[in-house]
C-alpha cells in the first residue's frame, strides 16, 4: 500500500512550524514539530483469534443475550436444517436485514430486503428533511414451496411491501406494494391455500393477501380478530384492558392457530401472551407466556415480542428481545416447554423464570457474529441487494464496484457517487457530495451495531485531502451522540471530540491541534450493567492512545433514533464540497483497552529542564535532553514531540522588544543512547530571555527557561 507522508520508512522528520501571535507582552513563538511515524508507523497487531459479538462460550453452552446488540422485531423461521431472522434497522439503509444460524446462537447477516426503500427527501437527508426512528419497522418472514417471504410497514411512505425470492444469500428480493401500513404485519399462509395478514394493536385485526403474496386479496375488508390482545396475569388472573399491546406474531401449528403479542401491563414488565383458536373465527383461548423483570445493574425489563420456532428434532425455542438501554432492543434465545398446549418460554413451565443461557439449542456449529472488523479490501462478493434500486436508475445508485461487508449499513439512502473501496485499494473514501450542518443530516455516513456488555472501534484516518469546513470521524450515533472527529479550518487541522446533553445539543468539549496527516480515532462503549458511557481517543502512531474530552452518557429513548447506539464512520462539508478522507481499517474490540498514559522527563545536565533559568551564551547552542515512557517502558518513538521556542519577558517588569521574527538557526531532534535530544542554537541577542518546552501527544510537556547573556 503505497502510505506516502511527512516521514517515510520510519526515518524522523523536523517540520519548522512558525506561529506569531500579539499579547500584551509581544512575542514570538516558532514551534518546531517532530512528527514521528505518520501512516508509516507499525499498525497495531490484529488477529481474528476470537468472532467478537458471539454469545457462544466455546464449550457447547451460551449465553443470553444470544445477540448483545440492536437485533429487535425478530421473526423466525426454520428451513431444513437452517434457522432464519429477519429484523428492524428503521433509517438505516440497506434495510430489513436476513440472518442465518444453524444453532439459534450464532447468526451472520446473509442479505437484506432493499437497498433502497424509496428516493425522497426523507429518505436522503435533503431539505431539511429524513426518516430517523422510521424507515421499515417489524417484519415478518415467511417460507414455503421453495420462496422466501418477508412483508414490512413503512411508516416513512404510509406503504407496506411485500418481497419474495428462491435464494436469499444468492438472490436479491423481489418486491410489490400496497398504499397502506400494516403495522406490525404477520404474515401467515394456510394450509388450504388461503393467505393473511394479522397486523395493529388492540383490537389485532386480519386481511386476507392475495394468492401470490404480492398484495391484498381483491375486494378484502379487514376485520377484528382479537379485540384485546391483553392475557390473564399469570399471579392475579386479572386480564388489563390498557397498556401497549403490539407486536403479533401468527403460526399455526398441528392444526391450531397461535398469535404471539407483546404486552406492557401497568406495574408489570414487558410481557410475552399468546392466543389460540381452532379457527381464524375463535373463540380465541389468552395466556401470558413469559413475565420477568429481568435486573441489569440499575435497569430492569422483560424480555417479549417474538415468536416460536423448532429444531425439527420436537424441540421447541423462542426468541424474544429485551430492552437493554443505550446498546439497544437484544435478542434472547430460550427453550419452550409445552404445557397444556401453550408454549412455555424458560427454564420451566410457568413462564416466569426465563432463562439466562445453557446449552447450545444445536451443538457442533462455528461462532457467528452479525458485526465484524474491516480492512476494506473490496474482496466480498457483490451484495445481491445491489439490484433491488429504482426505476429509472438514479446516478446516485449506480453500482460503483464497491462491495461492502453485509454487517454495514448507511444512514439513511446511500449516494454510490461519493463513496468507494476501488478509488484507493484498501481503503475506504468518503468523498463530500452533500453540504451538511452536522452529523445528522450528513449523508454517507457509514454504519455498524455496537455490542455489549463492552465493544470498541478503531480507525485509521488519512486525512490529507480534506476542504475548509470538512468534519470526519468517528462517532457513537443516535440522535444524542458523540464523536471524535478532525475539523479543517482556515487551513489547519484539528481534532475535536463533542458530546451530546440532548437530541439537539452537540456541544465541543475538547480540541488539540493536529500536525499531522494522519491519525488514529477510538470509540469505547461500556454497556455493562446498562452504565451506558463512551469515552473517546486519538493516537498519531495507532498504538498510544490519549483520552479527548470527557464521557458521553448515552441513552436509549424513542426520540433518539428508537434504536440502539452504532459505530459511525462520516466525512461531511459544511463550506465547500469534494473534500476526501480514506480510512484504512476499521476495528472492533470486546475489551476496553482506554488511554495509554505518557510520561515525560527531563534531564537536569547540561541544562535544568524544570522550569529553573538556565544562563548561557547568546549564540550558542544548548543540547537540551528528555526522555518518554509509556507506564515503565522507555519509548523510542513517541507518537508526537513538538518543541516550543517562545520569546518571555526576563522578569516581571522588564519590557520585551517586539520581534519580527525568531530566527533559531540549526535545528535537531534525535533519538540516542535512550534519550531524545533537542539541540537549540540561541540568537545573538544578549539580554533576551526564552522559554522552550517539550510537549507529547497526552498533552504532558517540560520548560527550559533561559537568560542570553
Amino acid at each position: 500500500m503505497d502510505r506516502t507522508v511527512e516521514c517515510k520508512e520510519r526515518k524522523r522528520c523536523i517540520m519548522p512550524y512558525l506561529l506569531t501571535r500579539r499579547r500584551r507582552a509581544i512575542f514570538v513563538m516558532m514551534a518546531l514539530i517532530l512528527a514521528v511515524g505518520g501512516l508509516a508507523t507499525a499498525q497495531p497487531a490484529h488477529a481474528d483469534t476470537q468472532v467478537i459479538g458471539s454469545s457462544d462460550n466455546g464449550d457447547g453452552t451460551y449465553d443470553n443475550p444470544m445477540i448483545w446488540a440492536d437485533v429487535p422485531d425478530t421473526d423466525v423461521i426454520r428451513v431444513g436444517d437452517a434457522f432464519y431472522m429477519s429484523s428492524t434497522t428503521m433509517h438505516m439503509n440497506p434495510g430489513v436485514p436476513i440472518m442465518k444460524s444453524y444453532d439459534l446462537v450464532n447468526w451472520e447477516i446473509i442479505s437484506y430486503a432493499y437497498l433502497i426503500m424509496d428516493d425522497r427527501p426523507a429518505t436522503t437527508l435533503k431539505n431539511n428533511q429524513n426518516m430517523y426512528s422510521q424507515g421499515t419497522w417489524a417484519s415478518s418472514l415467511r417460507y414455503k414451496d421453495g420462496i422466501f417471504y418477508i412483508v414490512v410497514p413503512s411508516p416513512t411512505t404510509n406503504k407496506t411491501y411485500f418481497f419474495q425470492t428462491e435464494d436469499p444469500e444468492h438472490q436479491p428480493w423481489r418486491r410489490t406494494e400496497v398504499n397502506t401500513r400494516y403495522h406490525d404485519g404477520s404474515l401467515l399462509m394456510d394450509d388450504d391455500g388461503r393467505n393473511w395478514l394479522v397486523y395493529g394493536n388492540n383490537p389485532l385485526r386480519i386481511i386476507e393477501v392475495n394468492q401470490t403474496v404480492t398484495g391484498i386479496a381483491a375486494g378484502a375488508q379487514s376485520r377484528v380478530l382479537i379485540q384485546n390482545i391483553h392475557a390473564p396475569d399469570p399471579i392475579t388472573g386479572i386480564t388489563p384492558t390498557s397498556g401497549l399491546a403490539e407486536g403479533c406474531h401468527i403460526q399455526k401449528i398441528d392444526g391450531t392457530y397461535y398469535v404471539e403479542c407483546i404486552t406492557w401491563p401497568s406495574g408489570k414488565p414487558r410481557t410475552q401472551v399468546a392466543h389460540r383458536a381452532s379457527s381464524l373465527e375463535g373463540p380465541w383461548e389468552s395466556k401470558t407466556i413469559a413475565q420477568e423483570n429481568v435486573r441489569v445493574g440499575n435497569g430492569t425489563g422483560g424480555p417479549a415480542q417474538g415468536n416460536i420456532v423448532d429444531d425439527g428434532q420436537g424441540n421447541w425455542y423462542g426468541v424474544v428481545f429485551r430492552d437493554s438501554g443505550s446498546v439497544g432492543r437484544i435478542p434472547w434465545v430460550m427453550p419452550i416447554h409445552w404445557t397444556d398446549g401453550w408454549p412455555m418460554y424458560g427454564d420451566d413451565e410457568t413462564g416466569l423464570h426465563l432463562t439466562r443461557g445453557g446449552p447450545k439449542p444445536i451443538q457442533g456449529f462455528e461462532m457467528k457474529s452479525v458485526v465484524s472488523s474491516d480492512e476494506f479490501t473490496n474482496s466480498e462478493p457483490r451484495p445481491t441487494y445491489n439490484d433491488a434500486v429504482l426505476n429509472p436508475l438514479l446516478p446516485e445508485y449506480v453500482y460503483n464496484g464497491s462491495n461492502l461487508k453485509l454487517e454495514w449499513q448507511w444512514n439513511h439512502n446511500p449516494d454510490n457517487r461519493y463513496w468507494s473501496l476501488t478509488e484507493r485499494p484498501g481503503w475506504l473514501r468518503l468523498t463530500t457530495g452533500q453540504m451538511a450542518t452536522n452529523m445528522l443530516d450528513a449523508r454517507n455516513s457509514l454504519t455498524q451495531r455496537t455490542f455489549g456488555p463492552a465493544s470498541s472501534a478503531q480507525v485509521a484516518l488519512d486525512v490529507s485531502s480534506m476542504k475548509n469546513g470538512d468534519r470526519a470521524g468517528l462517532a457513537l450515533f443516535t440522535a444524542r451522540y458523540g464523536t471524535i472527529e478532525v475539523r479543517m479550518d482556515n487551513g489547519a487541522k484539528t481534532i475535536v471530540m463533542m458530546n451530546s446533553s440532548s437530541t439537539t445539543n452537540h456541544t465541543d468539549v475538547a480540541s488539540f491541534p493536529l500536525w499531522s496527516n494522519t491519525v488514529y480515532l477510538k470509540a469505547d462503549a461500556d454497556f455493562a450493567g446498562q452504565l451506558d458511557r463512551g469515552t473517546f481517543y486519538y493516537s498519531l502512531d495507532g498504538v498510544h492512545w490519549t483520552q479527548l474530552g470527557n464521557t458521553q452518557q448515552m441513552s436509549y429513548s424513542t426520540n433518539n433514533h428508537f434504536m440502539g447506539y452504532r459505530f459511525a464512520l462520516y466525512n461531511y462539508a459544511t463550506t465547500e464540497l469534494g473534500g476526501h478522507v480514506d480510512f484504512d481499517y476499521y476495528r472492533i474490540s470486546d475489551e476496553l483497552q482506554g488511554a495509554t498514559p505518557l510520561t515525560i522527563r527531563g534531564f537536569y545536565q547540561p541544562v535544568d529542564m524544570d522550569g529553573v533559568v538556565n544562563a548561557v551564551k547568546a549564540g550558542s547552542t544548548v543540547p537540551m535532553k528528555f526522555e518518554v515512557y509509556s507506564d515503565t517502558t522507555e519509548l523510542a518513538d513517541p507518537a508526537l514531540v513538538t518543541m516550543t521556542v517562545a520569546n518571555v519577558a526576563c522578569n516581571a517588569s522588564a519590557p520585551t522588544e517586539e520581534v519580527e521574527s525568531l530566527t533559531t538557526g540549526e535545528t535537531s531532534l534525535t533519538y540516542t543512547d535512550g534519550h531524545f535530544q533537542y539541540n537549540w542554537k540561541t540568537p545573538k541577542s544578549p539580554g533576551t530571555c526564552y522559554a522552550v518546552a517539550a510537549t507529547i501527544q497526552d498533552g504532558s510537556s517540560i520548560t527550559a527557561q533561559f537568560n542570553l547573556r
